[in-house]
């Protein structure tokens, strides 16, 4: 009996490791994502709505639907231009028709170039290499799923299936081998994902009402309104957007997918009849503050130049430089930071010791990137200036600094650092 009771402990160890679950969700965790209109599309005739999407190298992609009577479950593709959301000619015709069914959800394999189309039980891969989209293979799934994404950076995939009161995520790798799921519990009607830097971005509806796809409407949200559910990998919440009914006297409609163009949010609704597309809006501005480490306390000057122009002078504080840099744009913004030392007299004035050639070595280039951040949805900065550390070899005693002055010939002490 001991042996049969330890055995089930182990195995309860081993599901708890391999399922994690996500927390039910709560008002205080929604971030609200205001949006900007990037332009609708009409639907393709005898198509009844927009059903998912991605990005490729070379499109945005839409899924549509035909649900007409006499239709013999047919999906059709359209493809835009990237820079100008105006249709791209697939072959003959606008559209590309294939007979998936309710695809529901599409991803872009880039490592081999396909387009991957999610229709309940089944993979349908097709060569994204010029505008055929010819169908190249299928993958059988063991049961229905409504999501799928591509992870590029570890080449695996991940699918979403409903489950009473939520939905199971399952991460395969490229042969679609199980390796880690979790659950997210939400009662609202799901969509899509996408997989992007990390991060698992999963769109739901909010109907208002119980129907097929919502078992429960328990009034978090109001009629017509969407999440995204932002978590990593491991199943760990990042975040949860929240897109109002309106913004701005626009009304998004249902979501249906999102993926990213160019680093930004690119999100599909089935929009006033059409298909809809917008971006997150995000503060056009950022406030990085940069810190130096120096070797000591000195009455010395720094200056920051930007392509020889001034931009800052400061002196240290605490063994510290630190000073605010405001960047509206994202960007590589490049800096050379000016060390000139100072030597006090008796008077308790400064003079200068080094030529300007001299000058010149003690100089240290700083690096600001400035980039988006899709999680946060904000402009973020990183900098180099960890690695600006002045050594205090640098800061000489009054001897030293008379010899320097009396031979000019002399060269400078060996500080280590070029």
């Amino acid at each position: 009996m001991k042996k049969i009771r330890k055995i089930y402990i182990v195995l309860w160890i081993m599901i708890s490791s391999f399922i994690t679950p996500c927390m039910a969700l709560t008002k205080s965790e929604l971030t609200i994502l205001n949006l900007t209109p990037l332009g609708t599309i009409d639907k393709p005739d005898d198509y009844t709505s927009v059903q998912g999407g991605t990005t490729t190298d070379k499109y945005i992609i839409t899924l549509f639907i035909n649900q007409n009577e006499d239709s013999d479950g047919k999906c059709a593709i359209m493809a835009l231009n990237k820079k100008n959301y105006k249709k791209v000619r697939l072959e003959k015709n606008p559209i590309k028709e294939y007979n998936f069914g309710h695809a529901n959800d599409a991803t872009y394999n880039s490592l081999t170039n396909e387009l991957v189309i999610l229709s309940g039980k089944k993979l349908n891969f097709l060569d994204a290499t010029d505008d055929k989209f010819t169908l190249t293979r299928t993958v059988d799934l063991e049961m229905y799923y409504h999501a799928v994404g591509y992870d590029e950076e570890n080449d695996q995939y991940v699918l979403a299936r409903g489950i009473d009161g939520g939905t199971f995520f399952e991460i395969r790798n490229n042969e679609f081998q199980i390796t880690k799921t979790f659950i997210l519990k939400t009662n609202l009607t799901k969509q899509s994902l996408t997989v992007y830097k990390g991060n698992i971005y999963y769109v739901c509806y909010e109907a208002g009402r119980i129907n097929q796809y919502q078992s429960v409407y328990d009034g978090l949200l109001k009629r017509k309104e969407n999440l995204i559910y932002v978590y990593n990998l491991d199943g760990e919440k990042q975040t949860i957007y929240y897109i109002p009914y309106s913004y701005k006297e626009v009304i998004f409609g249902e979501i249906e997918n999102i993926s990213f163009n160019q680093g930004k949010m690119l999100i599909q609704f089935n929009h006033a009849n059409k298909a809809g597309y917008f971006t997150a809006e995000y503060p056009k501005e950022v406030t990085t503050k940069v810190k130096v480490k120096i070797g000591e306390e000195d009455n010395t000057e720094y200056t920051l130049y930007q392509e020889e122009k001034e931009v800052l002078k400061t002196k240290s504080k605490n063994k510290e430089l630190e000073f605010n840099l405001r960047y509206t744009e994202e960007g590589t913004y490049q800096y050379t930071m000016e060390q000139k030392i100072m030597n006090s007299s008796k008077e308790g004035q400064t003079k200068e010791v080094f030529s300007e050639e001299e000058i010149d070595k003690i100089k240290r280039p700083l690096e600001v990137t400035v980039y988006y951040d899709p999680v946060v949805n904000r402009l973020k900065t990183t900098t180099n200036s960890k690695d600006l550390q002045w050594n205090q070899e640098y800061f000489f005693s009054k001897t030293e600094l008379k010899k320097l002055q009396e031979s000019s010939k002399e060269e400078l002490p060996d500080t280590g650092i070029s």
